[in-house]
């Protein structure tokens, strides 16, 4: 499979992920050519906004399908972007994953047919004294009220809420349920902006810490390359069984916990930057994992405790073609499947291939 993925590419005239140059962050052409495919997007996105069912936004979108999609996998072999040494190279891992997410919301606006609805927040409410009545409200986890029913209003295209959109993910503001699922999580004091930072700092600092020794434990487990930027086998075959599948049981929990806190701190930092240096409402930013730990079953894992930002493309993608062929059984089929292709993808841009054989053969 990995051979062939390459042949595609090649054939393609994508650039060899091996031999790529690296990214000058002070050359304009390489800001130009990562900027590229977000234009495709921008005007995808307008014109599902603005006319989702007029034939000539229909068949604009179709052709700009092909070109954004090209664009978007040229920009992640375009340059090594982990530019200062092997230990940076998940920041190619990181341009692969944003640009796989962007690519699959332009494959959803271009098939979209209705312009997404934004939910009118009303005006934040604060936990009422003793003696006041609740009128049109329920009390929330940390003392706001929450809207009975939020009412919604349709975008009109500009360029603000273009932008808006599709830098929620989540649909936080577009999406009554899923909005509804996030703010329940939340258990910081969103009224106090002073406690919410507090708060979202304590996480952070605990977050990183356990992420420090996830990764201190996997480095010291007797695996070569495990825990290194080359990378190596969860399986050591000169160490006899049982032992051996103890350490890589340990090898596993501790990269899930390291993905979850890695995740976890990674949205800490956004909420503090955005709520504290930006001023933004501390209620847009509830948290991305409901207690993964917690989970009773793999369908609730994934379905309910894992974190949700990518949510929405399995299921209005990959479950929905899924689905559409195979009944229930398919759209899980095809939202994992999706899933697969998109952790596949971004390792492939880290320069890792898809099959470590097939990797160290390329370099030959």
């Amino acid at each position: 499979m990995a051979e062939t993925m390459s042949s595609l590419l090649a054939t393609l005239k994508i650039p060899n992920v091996h031999t790529r140059p690296p990214f000058n962050p002070l050359s304009l052409n390489d800001w130009l050519v990562v900027a590229l495919p977000h234009a495709f997007l921008l005007t995808t996105t307008r014109l599902a906004m603005t006319a989702p069912r007029d034939p000539v936004s229909q068949a604009t979108r179709l052709l700009l399908l092909p070109v954004g999609l090209y664009t978007y996998a040229y920009v992640v072999a375009f340059r090594d972007y982990g530019v200062g040494g092997p230990r940076f190279n998940p920041w190619n891992y990181g341009v692969g994953l944003f640009n796989f997410a962007a690519a699959l919301k332009l494959l959803e606006m271009t098939f979209s047919r209705t312009p997404p609805q934004k939910i009118v927040k009303p005006p934040p409410a604060t936990k009422p004294s003793d003696g006041d009545t609740q009128v049109d409200g329920v009390y929330g986890q940390n003392g706001a009220t929450k809207p009975n029913g939020p009412e919604t209003a349709a975008t009109t295209g500009t360029l603000k809420e273009v932008i808006e959109y599709l830098c929620d993910p989540r649909l936080l503001h577009y999406d009554t349920r899923m909005a509804q699922n996030s703010h329940d999580l939340e258990t910081r004091d969103t009224t106090n902006r002073a406690s919410f930072l507090l708060s979202t700092l304590f996480l952070y600092l605990i977050h990183i810490l356990l992420l420090d020794i996830f990764q201190t434990t996997i480095q010291s487990l007797p695996n070569p390359g495990l825990g290194t930027p080359e990378g190596g086998s969860i399986f050591n075959d000169a160490i006899p069984p049982p032992f051996r599948y103890i350490i890589s049981s340990t090898a596993v929990l501790c990269t899930g916990g390291s993905v979850y806190c890695g995740l976890q701190a990674g949205h800490n930092v956004l909420t503090l930057v955005a709520v504290g240096l930006l001023g933004q409402d501390p209620y847009d930013y509830p948290p991305i994992f409901d207690k993964p730990w917690l989970s009773t079953s793999i369908r609730e894992l994934w379905s309910k405790r894992w974190h949700l930002v990518l949510r929405v493309f399995f299921t209005s993608i990959g479950a929905k073609v899924g689905g559409a062929l195979l009944g229930d059984f398919g759209a899980v089929l095809g939202a994992f499947t999706l899933s697969g292709i998109l952790h596949d993808w971004t390792i492939w841009g880290m320069g890792k291939g898809m099959d470590p054989a097939s990797t160290r053969n390329s370099r030959r």
